[in-house]
């Protein structure tokens, strides 16, 4: 398996819990290495050297390097590499500590409204989850053996896992920027309807580009990070996309574009 196919599988099994920054950084990564190169080739060292550049450039750190850890670890976990890469990334304790505050996600995020509303909807939901999660606690602490008391442990771990994903959306809503389709544009952009040929077999399917919070594969939906969605972007009517598939490049003609 190569990069790419290994970066496609991992984020439409996941694709709910990353978030589009996440998706952004483990591409530069892919594309940095090589997203030709065989997962089983991929070398300790290089993924250091790799971490070491981001870690030189500043800026978030931790948001870059963070999702390439989870990444590495589901290659290992997955039989698909024999090497143990995630120990070798190497994250600044001090940059973990102010990750909350040191996010340097300014650039706008492009979503469309669908996917916003999804992610406030996440959002108000998780809100509401808080003071159920505080009484579990307060339950749980009402067993004075804290030495083993793993209720307490999984209700504490349960608020920090619901408290970090309420920072990622508001974090992500704060930076979102809802695109609205130009009909003057006639490139495909997120929210077109694409009908695509695949060259090979003359049969054709229809995807709705969308951004990472509102894609489902099954519905005809595909993010903008997906290697479909990256093809067909900017591209026109009558251009040629390749797109690389677990069995290797597949090419299409972009029949029509609607907006």
């Amino acid at each position: 398996m190569n990069l790419a196919d290994a970066l496609s599988q991992y984020l439409s099994s996941v694709t709910s819990e990353v978030a589009p920054y996440a998706h952004q950084e483990l591409h530069r990564f892919g594309r940095t290495i090589g997203l030709d190169r065989r997962v089983d080739e991929l070398a300790p060292p290089e993924i250091a050297g790799y971490a070491e550049s981001v870690v030189a450039a500043g800026g978030d750190i931790h948001g870059r390097l963070f999702p390439l850890k989870e990444f590495l670890t589901y290659l290992k976990k997955g039989g698909f590499s024999s090497h143990s890469l995630a120990p070798h990334v190497k994250i600044p304790r001090a940059t973990a500590r102010a990750v909350a505050a040191s996010r340097v996600a300014e650039s706008a995020i492009p979503m469309t409204a669908e996917g916003v509303a999804l992610l406030r909807e996440e959002l108000d939901l998780l809100k509401g989850q808080r003071v159920g999660i505080v009484e579990s606690i307060k339950l749980a602490a009402a067993d004075k053996d804290f030495r083993e008391n793993a209720p307490l442990d999984a209700a504490r771990e349960n608020q920090g896992k619901a408290e970090a994903r309420i920072r990622e959306l508001e974090e992500t809503l704060r930076h979102a920027v809802i695109m609205v389709p130009q009909k003057q544009n006639k490139g495909v952009q997120v929210g077109s309807t694409v009908v695509l040929q695949d060259l090979a077999s003359k049969k054709n399917v229809t995807y709705k580009l969308t951004d990472s919070a509102d894609a489902d594969p099954s519905a005809g939906k595909v993010s903008i990070s997906s290697p479909v969605g990256q093809a067909m972007l900017g591209a026109n009517e009558g251009d040629e996309v390749a797109v690389m598939a677990p069995k290797g490049e597949r090419r299409f003609l972009i029949s029509s574009i609607k907006v």
